[in-house]
Order: structure tokens, then C-alpha cells, then sequence
């Protein structure tokens, strides 16, 4: 199916709003807002792929709600277009200097506004593919280390300022280097993709990440979950990667298998205990505990790996 791009059209003007909806209905899904606080709460919901915005709304003002868009990270690439019924250059250019990307006079004339929103739109969709094949493992297409890094910074700040779980599971197909050696690289490759969409399988939540980690590792983030939630779905990894019964002769098990190592942050860690005591080293907290992350996770999984392979093992988050 093509893509819908999603626009947000914002104005205290309700005419204003029925103009702007039919002279771009035929380019996309349009949804609208009449005051600021509205419109940032709608964009929070579903980001916009571009938002029409009037400069003057009482209340909060159309400045006012470029500049939140702007310092939100999930929002501030949304294009903004304002509307305004003032064509001086010192407010154009206040607007431009927010992050606007255009500056459109009333009253409107609706020819115009489609032309310039459609070439906002376009521009705004190749930049998006851009982003996706930055962010995107090519011989797998999961997510790659580059975004993962990104992802584990976010998640681990939401989790330990908001005191929500958060767990990163670490895995490594075992015997892989004899599998290449014994099969050749090219259909090592092929075992990569294949195990790469059995963890895509596993994987059922949106806010859930698989991630291509580097060579023949890769790693799963599992926001809002403790650590009972994530030893489960790395138990259902390791059966998931033998069920696909991938032939390797020079594995100790005769198949492809996975060893997975754990980590978690919820409410039996330590940490946990001094966010919620001492509020005020939390942020002290904060890049110190993404390499304790790691290494936890690396910690369980190199203890799966000495225990036998072809398992997981879970160590808890618990210094910063």
C-alpha cells in the first residue's frame, strides 16, 4: 500500500481550517487543531509528516508551538508551513529562525498552499527514506548498531527517569565462525537473515527493538519490561532459533543455536532503589548506567556461552 502522508493543520480560524482541509485533501490524511495546546498533544500522538501553522492563535501562540515541536526530538524534522494574515519580513523571518521551513500569506489561495505543501511533503519523504537506509543493517534490514546506540541512550533515560523497567538482551549465534568455515560466507550470510527474521517473529511489540549488534551478534531492546518479562523472551528466542532446525555439522548441538544474555533494570535493583530515594542523582546516573547496560548484558552472555550455549542467562542492572 502507498503511504498516506499525515498533515496538521492548526488555526483558531475555523473557515481558515475548512480552506486549508479542501485545498489538501488529495494529499494525504488531515487532521486539525484550534489552539496550540491541542495541536502539540495531537502531533505527540501521531507525528505529522507536515504541519500548517498560524502564526497568531490566542492563547499559546503559532511561535510558541514551533518552538515545542522543535525542542521535542520525535518532532522537530516535522516540516512547519505558517499562515499568516501579516507579511512582515521581521516576523517571516522570527518564524524561519524557530525552524520553519515557509511562510504563506492570507488570505489563502488555495493553488498555492497545495503546491508548497506537496513540496514540503516530497522533500519530507525522501529525507525519511534517507534517515530509514542510515538507520537500517543491509544484508539483514533490522536496525543497526548506529540506531541501536541511539535507541538504548533514549530508552535507558525515559527508564531511569520515569523509574519504568527496561531490559537489552545480547545474543550470539554459537559456533558461527565454523559455520562459515564449514559452509562458506555466502551461506553464512544466509543464516544471518535467517535468524535475523526469527527474532523479528519473537518480537511482538511495536516499542519493542531488534538490532544486528555486529558480526554475529544482535540484540533485542524491551522497554517497560522487567526482568521476568525479558528471561521469557529470551527463552522463546533460543527455542525459536533451534525450531528453525538450520543444519551446522561442526556445532556441538549438530544445529544453529543462539546463546542469550539478559539485563534488566525494574524494581530489584539497586539503582532502581536510589533514583526513588535520591531523585537528585539521577542524572548522575544516567551515562554511567548505559555502560553498565552493556556490560551486564555482555556479563550474561558470556556466562551463557561458558554454561553450554544454546541458553540464557540474566544479570541485573544494579551500579551506575
Amino acid at each position: 500500500m502507498e503511504y498516506l502522508p499525515n498533515l496538521l493543520i492548526v488555526d483558531d480560524d475555523t473557515s481558515a481550517i475548512r480552506i486549508l482541509s479542501k485545498a489538501l485533501s488529495s494529499l494525504g490524511q488531515i487532521r486539525f487543531a484550534t489552539g496550540g495546546v491541542e495541536a502539540l498533544r495531537l502531533a505527540r500522538e501521531t507525528a505529522p509528516d507536515l504541519v500548517l501553522l498560524d502564526a497568531e492563535m490566542p492563547g499559546m501562540s503559532g511561535f510558541q508551538v514551533c518552538e515545542a515541536l522543535k525542542a521535542d526530538p520525535a518532532l522537530r524534522d516535522v516540516p512547519v508551513i505558517f499562515i499568516t494574515s501579516h507579511a512582515e519580513a521581521d516576523m517571516e523571518e522570527a518564524g524561519l529562525a524557530l525552524g520553519a521551513v515557509d511562510f504563506i500569506g492570507k488570505p489563502i489561495r488555495p493553488a498555492i498552499v497545495s503546491a508548497r505543501a506537496k513540496a514540503h511533503l516530497r522533500l519530507k519523504l525522501a529525507m525519511d527514506q534517507l534517515n530509514l537506509l542510515a538507520q537500517t543493517d543491509g544484508l539483514t534490514g533490522l536496525a543497526n548498531r548506529r540506531f541501536l546506540d541511539q535507541s538504548i541512550e533514549r530508552e535507558w533515560f525515559r527508564a531511569v527517569r520515569n523509574q519504568r523497567p527496561f531490559s537489552l538482551l545480547m545474543l550470539d549465534i554459537d559456533f558461527f565462525k565454523r559455520y562459515n568455515d564449514c559452509y562458506g560466507h555466502v551461506q553464512g550470510d544466509q543464516c544471518l537473515i535467517a535468524v535475523a527474521n526469527a527474532l523479528q517473529h519473537c518480537i511482538r511489540r511495536p516499542t519493542d527493538l531488534v538490532a544486528r549488534y555486529g558480526g554475529e551478534e544482535f540484540a533485542v531492546l524491551l522497554p517497560e519490561t522487567d526482568s521476568e518479562g525479558a528471561c521469557l523472551v529470551a527463552e522463546q528466542i533460543v527455542s525459536a532459533i533451534g525450531a528453525l532446525a538450520l543444519v551446522h555439522r561442526d556445532s556441538d548441538y549438530g544445529r544453529v543455536t543462539l546463546s542469550v544474555g539478559v539485563a534488566s533494570f525494574d524494581s530489584n535493583s539497586s539503582l532502581w532503589q536510589v533514583c526513588a530515594r535520591r531523585p537528585a542523582e539521577v542524572e548522575s546516573a544516567m551515562l554511567p548506567g548505559i555502560a553498565e547496560l552493556l556490560a551486564c548484558a555482555d556479563r550474561a552472555l558470556y556466562q551463557a556461552k561458558h554454561e553450554g550455549r544454546n541458553c540464557s542467562r540474566f544479570v541485573r542492572i544494579d551500579r551506575a
